[in-house]
């Protein structure tokens, strides 16, 4: 049986607070050296020993990726080895960085043309107008998948108003689990993730929901 230790409060697990978290005895991250942990997910279950810490180069791997990604932003042509490029090259480490990128910048990757460049410069600026239920999941808040996220955009038409309602005004919506609400409240409650939602609303994403 694998022993755990439980910490209340504080643990931070890919950049969402939870009041509740167990830490691995002896299994540690291969890449970062920190020990392993486990939350609950929607469902009150606990979900897979995973590295908590987010700025564990695989964590932002895995972010960047889910930001571009088909279910999410859908910037197309955005695959593994171009996120991997991205982000060892020091272009890309958060959602908002992709609003930064040159097209001088991207054709100056490995096996992308001038031509190529552009068209993904094109696509990132076409992700800009997605549905905020898009957004929301591309977010990567723990519990946050596609369902819940379009399930709340029909309660709360923007992003804003959503962070602003707080967890008991989330949960009242009868649209998501205490689990759920209580995440993206603590998700919200840190500052590295409110500056995160400024920058990508400065520099021009969508936050409002059209359809659902």
């Amino acid at each position: 049986m694998i022993k755990t230790i439980r910490k209340i409060a504080g643990a931070f697990i890919g950049r969402v607070t939870v009041t509740s978290v167990e830490m691995h005895t002896s299994r540690t991250c291969s890449e970062c050296g920190s020990r392993f942990a486990r939350n609950l997910d929607a469902d009150g279950a606990h979900t897979d020993w995973h590295c908590p810490n987010p700025d564990c180069p695989p964590q932002v791997l895995k972010r960047v990726a889910l930001w571009a990604s088909p279910e999410a932003m859908d910037i197309q042509g955005c695959d593994a080895a171009l996120v991997a490029q991205l982000v060892n090259r020091g272009l890309v480490s958060d959602a908002a960085d992709f609003y930064r990128l040159k097209v001088g910048e991207i054709a100056a990757l490995e096996g992308m043309s001038k031509d190529a460049a552009q068209k993904f410069f094109d696509s990132i600026t076409a992700s800009m107008k997605r549905d905020a239920w898009r957004v929301l999941f591309g977010l990567g808040i723990p519990t946050v998948g596609a369902t819940e996220a379009q399930a709340l955009c029909r309660s709360f038409p923007t992003l804003d108003g959503l962070f602003a309602a707080g967890r008991e005004r989330i949960a009242k919506s009868g649209r998501v689990s205490e689990t759920v609400a209580r995440n993206i409240a603590d998700w919200f409650a840190d500052p590295v993730n409110r500056k995160l939602v400024r920058r990508l609303e400065k520099a021009g994403v969508n936050f409002k929901t059209t359809a659902v």
